[in-house]
């Protein structure tokens, strides 16, 4: 029975033990966060952060140049045209950004015209990247190029009274 009390007791103070070094280490940590943070926030920098004054300005011009989440496309005039053999016959715009529900009618060399959606594979390794109310977006091979919706100039001819009566 003696032996079995002082075992327990045994484990319970190896837990202990365990438990303050965890603490202790837990403790240490934060502690050592908690400099390295202090440090940074009242490090005398010449307008630049710490962090960036520290030979990694390279690697963050590189990554802001990135389209980490896809490209916006409010100003369609900057992708250049397609010279591709395609035909924009129609667009149905679903509004609220990139749909699903968006279509194209696009006619191939001439061909009737077929309904695609963003995301679907044309000829020659294109890709429809995204649909507007005017214009197709394409990717070519890693580039991105536009398919507009030809639109007829509309002429006003005044009516002549004389010839309504």
């Amino acid at each position: 029975m003696t032996l079995t009390i002082k075992l327990k007791q045994q484990i319970a103070l190896g837990l202990c033990a365990a438990l303050a070094v965890l603490v202790g280490i837990t403790l240490i940590y934060s502690l050592w966060q908690w400099h390295s943070d202090w440090v940074i926030a009242h490090a005398q920098s010449n307008g630049k952060p710490a962090a960036i004054a520290n030979n990694n300005t390279d690697i963050i011009a590189r990554v802001s140049d990135e389209h980490l989440f896809g490209q916006s496309f409010e100003k369609t005039g900057d992708v250049p045209v397609t010279n591709l053999g395609f035909h924009v016959t129609g667009i149905v715009k679903e509004e609220g950004g990139k749909n699903p529900a968006s279509k194209v009618y696009i006619s191939i060399s001439g061909q009737p015209s077929k309904i695609y959606q963003s995301g679907d594979s044309l000829p020659y390794g294109v890709k429809i990247y995204d649909i507007t109310p005017d214009t197709v977006i394409l990717e070519n091979n890693g580039h991105l190029e536009k398919l507009p919706l030809p639109r007829e100039k509309l002429e006003f001819k005044p009516r002549n009274l004389e010839e309504q009566m």
